[in-house]
């Protein structure tokens, strides 16, 4: 542990906020929803510079940080190590391939116990033609190996803020197909609508966000066939 400190130095550049979001508003809670804060510091591990970063989350621990994580690059590996407090430790490393393939690896550490790989994911843009039609779009395949459930996501961009996502599921003999339909603009300056629809379905919401008119941020969202909820929050910076 002593060398793990000697080959970890602090620099002076850190950030922080601290954010604050109200009960819905629209029922007449006036009580606290959450209390959320983050604190991040640069570093230097090894020669590498990183980040190290603390997250408080009143909802997921009252009493201390929800978790603690540290992030960085060696040569062309970047790495994020996430400590939650109430478990293993975390971790994901990514990379990208010299074609443009991005790989990640997730999985968890656990004391006294093998590093456990839980997925793998690879995502690449792509161009798709056909019947005289070219479309780019973003290709995702990962693999859940303690599910052995693999999905594979593509998703577009249709133009005017219109986006379709089509993901297909397979684990075992079952397999699935579902399509979803977002849309995102912006109203006026600090004013944001977005909406999100599954056509098989009919499910989905609408999201308004408004950071212009208070001094805080305002969201209401209305799921499709379901009560609307309004909340506000305010963040500070230190």
């Amino acid at each position: 542990m002593s060398r793990l400190l000697l080959a970890i130095s602090l620099g002076c550049a850190h950030a922080g906020t601290i954010e604050i979001v109200s009960g819905d508003l629209r029922s007449g809670d006036k009580s606290l929803d959450n209390i959320k804060g983050k604190w991040s510091q640069r570093v230097s591990v090894l020669g590498n510079a990183a980040t190290v970063s603390g997250e408080y989350d009143r909802n997921a621990n009252q009493n201390g940080l929800k978790e603690v994580s540290l992030s960085g690059a060696v040569d062309k590996i970047k790495y994020e190590l996430t400590a939650r407090f109430a478990g293993a430790t975390d971790f994901l490393l990514s990379t990208e391939t010299s074609d443009g393939t991005e790989l990640e690896v997730e999985g968890d550490i656990a004391l006294g116990k093998a590093v456990k790989v839980s997925k793998v994911t690879a995502m690449r843009a792509a161009s798709l033609s056909g019947f005289g039609i070219s479309q780019n779009c973003d290709l995702e395949l990962s693999h859940e190996l303690e599910s052995n459930e693999s999905k594979l996501k593509l998703s577009t961009l249709l133009g005017s803020g219109v986006k379709a996502v089509g993901l297909m599921t397979s684990k075992g003999a079952d397999s699935s197909l579902s399509f979803e339909v977002g849309y995102d603009t912006t109203l006026t300056k600090g004013r944001t609508l977005s909406a999100t629809v599954s056509p098989a379905d009919g499910t989905g919401e609408i999201e308004f966000e408004d950071s212009a008119t208070l001094d805080a941020t305002i969201n209401a969202v209305l799921p499709l066939g379901g009560a609307p909820k309004v909340t506000v929050k305010r963040s500070f910076g230190f």
